[in-house]
């Protein structure tokens, strides 16, 4: 084999590893890039048992009172763990403040969202999860998509957290009427609630190729002037 044939070929594998090299580097310095996120805490939704429930700045009743009070009946969001003593924090209304859970009910969990389509050509929202509170107008029609919590409460409900009027976030619809909006690889689409990580970057891809090509087409070029002997 000439020299020029050589020397064409080791630029041609150079081109290539540095483009390899830069591929590799990107995507390792997009992975120590991420931050680590902590895991947010699920939210249930809870209806206050209670006549009148004291908000506390801590978990305890040595902790100072904020008021108003929640009122019997009234719906909220807080965490679903609660503290040693049994508190939950909240999530709605008075936002990190504190109840204690003796007097809340569990209505459903709300850690995460799901895609709904309406089956019914008109479904009701209401303000409770049962055909015995009032409804909260307009009522969803057939075929609309709206985002639901994707655990039902005990009788079957769920609650509305997106694509609803703004005065029916929070408000409850009957889940035997809404059918999962299913995503290409037949997963339930979570809104919201959710989300994944790409594990393909063409941006990182892309520089990679990039370099890869252009070292080869760099070697090539190199390798015909010393062919042609014109360098």
């Amino acid at each position: 084999m000439s020299s020029s044939a050589r020397t064409g070929m080791a630029l041609a594998v150079a081109g290539t590893a540095g483009g390899l090299m830069l591929l590799t580097g990107g995507a390792a310095d997009a992975a120590t890039a991420t931050p680590h996120l902590a895991a947010a805490p699920k939210i249930c939704r809870y209806e206050v048992t209670a006549s009148a429930l004291n908000v506390r700045t801590g978990p305890g009743t040595r902790w100072e009172t904020v008021p108003p009070p929640l009122r019997h009946g009234k719906h909220l969001g807080a965490d679903c763990i609660t503290s040693q003593s049994g508190w939950h924090q909240l999530r709605s209304n008075q936002v990190g403040k504190w109840v204690s859970g003796q007097f809340l009910r569990l209505l459903s969990h709300s850690g995460r969202s799901c895609r709904y389509v309406v089956t019914a050509n008109t479904l009701n929202v209401r303000t409770g999860p049962s055909t015995g509170y009032n409804t909260s107008p307009p009522p969803l029609h057939r075929g609309q998509h709206i985002t639901a919590d994707c655990r039902a409460s005990e009788a079957g409900w769920r609650a509305l957290r997106q694509s609803v009027p703004a005065n029916q976030v929070g408000k409850w619809s009957f889940g035997g009427f809404l059918k999962p909006i299913r995503s290409a690889r037949g997963g339930v689409m979570a809104g919201g609630g959710g989300t994944a990580a790409a594990s393909y970057n063409p941006l990182l891809a892309g520089a990679g190729l990039g370099a890869i090509a252009l070292g080869g087409g760099v070697a090539i070029a190199a390798f015909r002037r010393r062919a042609q002997g014109l360098s």
